[in-house]
């Protein structure tokens, strides 16, 4: 009785046990579960391996590094090769094809010329090719084929094609994975690209430092990178000499010669930057300097002439500095204004910013002629700079010297001679 009322209660009642039918369905979806929770360790497994090869490689072996990842996609992913084409190659800028083949036979070049690149490009879609021997452009072949575009920033880079041995060997439910590979190889390919990018950059700006000031490369590098060819241009120019070097260096060894040049230009080269002038070049113990090129200056005579007293004031403190023999020493210069050509000369790879003309060749004439620790400049540069000559320091004396004959040069030159202070 007891018993009975129990089950009327609402005692608990036997667990039926499932049926054959029943565990075999849980069976298979749990299988199925299990296999599918499988494959996409395994493909995360080959990402993995894909960025420690990349990073096992020095950035700058391209090769290495492409066809790391294509091995890596060919032996974990039973393809039989994989191509990644590039339309624009970082360092040589044309078209580069990397490969991996199962069989190290098969030749992939010829998807160079291939209307699947050309597909690809346009409709920025991947492509599927279930059966290769039955298609326009791939009968030669057996097996699939899986294209995708490269895209970055909406524009097409390249490509990654992949091929299998047999028929229907790609399914849309690889896209996700392979989808993620692709992205991961362009952003590879940006980071080259920025690397390289900011690596040329360095080297532009460290090229040019040589000859300008740091806000004139700024200016410059906005405005585009350096190209060849000259303009016409009113700059000023101006040439330092030291006086009695040859003669020093005849009695002191080689190395010391180029410890004090060193020395002389260190102090030189940063009065020339201070006063917006370009470096154009070092000739043996001379400095050859513009102002008012490349970038447009209305007062490029007063600057230069600034740039001038300031190094006779550079040059004391060398002479202090060195002491003994190189307080013998002492400095011409030489400045006029005038127009020129200006621009970068040479080939793409080695260019050198300079000026010619005949306001270059009176300029160094000019120098020439000044004695030591005088600056000699043309009436036109004096022109220039009379309303502001207050405001110049370090000027001892000017002297009006007239029109002087210049050596090898058939006109006559009007010259002022400026004495400075402290030199």
């Amino acid at each position: 009785m007891m018993s009975k009322k129990k089950d009327e209660m609402g005692g608990k009642k036997p667990t039926p046990h499932p049926s054959p039918a029943q565990v075999e369905f849980i069976k298979n979806k749990f299988l199925s579960v299990q296999q599918k929770y499988e494959h996409k360790i395994n493909e995360l497994s080959i990402i993995r391996e894909m960025v420690a090869a990349m990073k096992s490689i020095d950035v700058t072996d391209h090769d290495r590094i492409w066809r790391s990842q294509l091995d890596c996609l060919v032996k974990y992913k039973n393809l039989s090769g994989a191509v990644l084409y590039l339309f624009k190659d970082i360092l040589h800028h044309q078209g580069k094809l990397i490969g991996s083949r199962f069989d190290n036979q098969t030749d992939y070049s010829f998807l160079r010329q291939s209307r699947l690149l050309n597909h690809l490009t346009t409709n920025k879609e991947d492509i599927i090719v279930e059966d290769l021997h039955n298609s326009d452009e791939f009968n030669h072949m057996e097996g699939s084929l899986y294209a995708m575009p490269m895209i970055s920033r909406g524009d097409v880079h390249g490509a990654l094609v992949l091929f299998k041995n047999k028929t229907q060997g790609f399914q849309a439910a690889d896209s996700y994975f392979y989808a993620i590979v692709r992205d991961h190889l362009m952003n590879t390919v940006s980071f080259q690209r920025f690397y390289f990018d900011k690596i040329s950059e360095e080297k532009h700006i460290m090229y040019l430092s040589r000859f300008f000031s740091k806000n004139v490369v700024d200016k410059i590098l906005k405005s585009g990178r350096p190209r060849l060819g000259g303009e016409r241009k009113k700059a000023c120019i101006l040439f330092a000499d030291l006086q009695g070097f040859t003669s020093l260096s005849e009695t002191i060894p080689p190395e010391e010669v180029v410890v004090i040049l060193n020395d002389f230009f260190s102090h030189m080269i940063p009065v020339v930057f201070k006063h917006s002038g370009t470096l154009d070049k070092l000739m043996g113990d001379c400095v050859m300097a513009i102002f008012g090129a490349p970038l447009h200056d209305e007062k490029c005579s007063l600057h230069a002439v600034s740039a001038a007293l300031d190094m006779f004031l550079a040059f004391n403190r060398f002479k202090q500095k060195k002491k003994g023999k190189c307080e013998k020493l002492k400095m011409t210069m030489g400045i006029n204004t005038g127009e020129l050509i200006a621009g970068f000369l040479g080939e793409e790879n080695h260019l050198n910013y300079t000026v010619i003309g005949d306001t270059v060749n009176s300029a160094q004439r000019l120098q020439s002629m000044a004695r030591g620790n005088e600056l000699y400049v043309s009436a036109t540069v004096f022109d220039e700079i009379k309303t502001d000559i207050e405001t110049l320091d370090n000027i001892a004396r000017i002297d009006q010297l007239g029109e002087l004959k210049i050596k090898g040069k058939k006109q006559i030159l009007d010259v002022c001679r400026i004495i400075p202070e402290t030199c």
